[in-house]
Formats: C-alpha cells, sequence, structure tokens
C-alpha cells in the first residue's frame, strides 16, 4: 500500500474533531494538496479499477472537508454507487439537500449502508444521545434510527436539513454530527476496501 495513502489516513483519523454538518472551510489545506499529489495511476489503472481509486480521492478530500475537490472527483463516478453515495454526502455538506437526495437515490441500497445502520442505531439505544438533544423533530428523527432496520439517508438529510435552518436547538448539532462521522466512517472502510483490491 502506497505510504502516502497510509500518512494521510492516519491524519483524517487522528483528528480531534468530527467534521461539520457544513463545513465552511477545508480543515487542512496542506493534506488536502497532499491527497491531490497521491500518485494512484489513475490513467494507468485498469478500466474496472477506476472507479473504486476515483472514489477513495473523492472520500479523502470530503474527510478532509474540502467539498469543491471531492465533488470533482465524485463528477468523474456518477454510474458509481460508491461515488454516488460521496456525491449524495458532499452536497448535503454544501447545503443543497434536493440534490443530496438525488445522489443518494441514484447510490441505492448501498453496502456501507447496513453497517452504518447498525452502528448509528446502536449508538442511539445504548448512549445518552436521546436525553441529551431537546424534544423535536431532530430527537424524533434519532429515535427513528434507533427503530429501523435499513438506512435512510435522505431522512438524515432531512434532520441535517432541520438543523442548519436555525429551527432547532444547537444542543441536536453534535448528535448529528456523530452519526455523520458514522456514516463517513462506514463509507470509507468500504471505499478503502475497494481501493485496496484496485492498488492490489
Amino acid at each position: 500500500m502506497n505510504e502516502a495513502l497510509l500518512l494521510i489516513t492516519e491524519r483524517l483519523e487522528n483528528r480531534q474533531s468530527l467534521q461539520a454538518l457544513m463545513p465552511k472551510r477545508v480543515w487542512d489545506a496542506a493534506l488536502d494538496e497532499r491527497i491531490a499529489e497521491l500518485p494512484l495511476a489513475l490513467s494507468t489503472a485498469p478500466q474496472a479499477d477506476r472507479p473504486a481509486l476515483i472514489a477513495l480521492k473523492a472520500g479523502l478530500h470530503l474527510l478532509n472537508e474540502s467539498l469543491g475537490a471531492s465533488h470533482a472527483y465524485a463528477q468523474e463516478i456518477e454510474d458509481d454507487a460508491t461515488g454516488c453515495y460521496w456525491h449524495g454526502i458532499m452536497h448535503r455538506m454544501e447545503g443543497d439537500f434536493s440534490n443530496a437526495n438525488y445522489w443518494f437515490r441514484m447510490a441505492g441500497a448501498h453496502p456501507a449502508m447496513q453497517r452504518l445502520q447498525d452502528r448509528a442505531a446502536d449508538w442511539v439505544r445504548n448512549g445518552t444521545v436521546l436525553s441529551d438533544v431537546p424534544e423535536g423533530a431532530i430527537r424524533d428523527g434519532l429515535a427513528e434510527i434507533a427503530r429501523r432496520t435499513r438506512w435512510n439517508a435522505s431522512a438524515f438529510t432531512g434532520l441535517v436539513q432541520l438543523q442548519e435552518s436555525g429551527r432547532s436547538a444547537e444542543d441536536a448539532r453534535g448528535a448529528l454530527e456523530y452519526v455523520q462521522h458514522l456514516e463517513l466512517a462506514e463509507l470509507f472502510a468500504h471505499t478503502w476496501q475497494a481501493a485496496k483490491h484496485a492498488l492490489g
């Protein structure tokens, strides 16, 4: 595995703050340059491996809250479920909620969603999150996650939209950021496995 790639992922995994629901700037500009320069041999990779490698770049940039760079890569793989999922999260993070939901529909029942649903439901059921969130639509939405058996990306987008509209208490932001963190972690784990296969 590429040493530069391992150092980048280590830096992202060790960050102390969670990704913002709607980031205002790139988390680490120098890291963004390193991601852009990653030698993944996209031009010489077999056609079947290209989507996994492009999705890896889209995911790394999004974990670094670099929305524009992530978007550029996601647009290259719009017929790939993983690319569509990264594309949807990017649009949600920029506040284009209807476009986010379109890409979530295009991603379909992505393999990362089941593990995400299990983890998010477990966290809501077994944590103190609901008692920390004021009564209202976001608290109800989080409770619904614990009852579902399948991840509903559009429903989560609705919660983020409500939070960002200013019509909900700021006390809910941390809970939503943590669910988003779980989502990013599960999608990146899936992307990483596919890229490792592509990289040999």
